[in-house]
């Protein structure tokens, strides 16, 4: 079954709300304001410096960013990585840090307006207009620490005889192949981490492992992939908060664009496979996008395989103890 142009105001599957679209209408549109707070614990007495960092958003398909609010510490600065131009919020706390003082913590705002993405071509399998490149989509066509694309996921691509020259419909393929191959398991040890070769062995795992499977395929094939990351609204209401971050892919068809693929949701709610393939709700937020992630300033640990939640270093070395939270409210 391949899109259909009717209404469909919202879909409640397993208390997710996902608002649908109608071709030839304009896409639901949405504005945010979410709240992104972090703050550091169980610091040493001893320690001289903390310094944190986290994500902010930047525009890209189906979101503008309309300002950034540094509520503390208000002299916080954001800067951009080079390799996938995420924005940056970094700051570095001085010691000392006794029992008594408050906890090193950042809040920050972000006024968001979400339209939702729905790619037409998607839909139907076949190319009709035209999108400029990027300057280089050489970084996407790469290996990173867990996603190989020789080996074993090159022998698993061409056991599936993937259309030539044709990325839109190999993309569908690889997209099919996952829900049907795969089981949703965000529990199972192992999972969370985007490790395509674990993720081989067990056929299972949550978004990071669905989506790191689906962009070690394409690019094995020399489609250009990404994996994308931020936090979704999974309720109906108009304020809350936001327990736990998502990612989904997106993959590069030339004369089309990017094309955004939630395979993880798809198989979870199979009443979203056809939407979620070229498709993208606007109940969402982006914060970062790529893997293996170098920080700026750069980080004493090494790159992180994920940059969606704030991560902390005490006197140049990684902290676990880093809690955070996110709220929204509809503007």
């Amino acid at each position: 079954m391949f899109w259909k142009c009717v209404r469909a105001t919202a879909l409640l599957i397993s208390g997710v709300f996902v608002e649908v679209g109608t071709c030839g209408e304009k896409p639901r549109e949405v504005r945010y304001e979410f709240t992104y707070a972090a703050h550091v614990t169980e610091i040493p007495e001893s320690a001289d410096h903390v310094d944190l960092w986290m994500p902010v958003p930047s525009d890209s398909q189906g979101q503008t960013v309309n300002g950034i609010n540094i509520l503390r510490p208000s002299d916080g600065q954001v800067r951009t990585e080079p390799q996938y131009q995420n924005r940056i919020f970094h700051y570095r706390f001085r010691g000392p840090f006794p029992k008594s003082k408050t906890a090193p913590a950042a809040e920050l705002v972000f006024d968001v307006t979400r339209t939702e993405v729905v790619i037409p071509e998607a839909k139907v399998l076949g190319a009709n207009r035209h999108a400029g490149k990027p300057i280089s989509l050489d970084v996407y066509l790469l290996p990173n620490r867990l996603i190989p694309i020789g080996g074993r996921v090159s022998q698993i691509a061409e056991g599936l005889h993937l259309p030539k020259n044709d990325a839109l419909r190999a993309g569908r393929r690889l997209y099919d192949y996952l829900i049907d191959t795969m089981a949703y398991n965000w529990k199972a040890p192992g999972a969370g981490r985007g490790d395509v070769l674990w993720a081989c062995d067990s056929k299972t795992g949550d978004c990071a492992d669905y989506h790191s499977m689906f962009i070690a395929l394409c690019r094995s094939q020399g489609i250009p992939a990404d994996h994308e990351f931020g936090f979704p609204i999974r309720t109906q209401d108009k304020a809350g908060t936001i327990a736990h971050h998502h990612c989904w892919a997106r993959f590069w068809v030339d004369g089309v664009g990017w094309i955004p693929a939630d395979i993880s949701e798809a198989d979870k709610h199979p009443e979203l496979r056809e939407y979620n393939f070229g498709s993208l709700t606007p109940k969402l937020l982006k914060l970062t996008h790529g893997r293996d992630i170098l920080l700026v300033p750069p980080q004493a640990g090494e790159r992180l395989n994920i940059f969606v939640q704030p991560y902390a270093e005490v006197d140049g070395k990684p902290s676990n103890a880093v809690k955070w939270s996110m709220a929204f409210k509809e503007r």
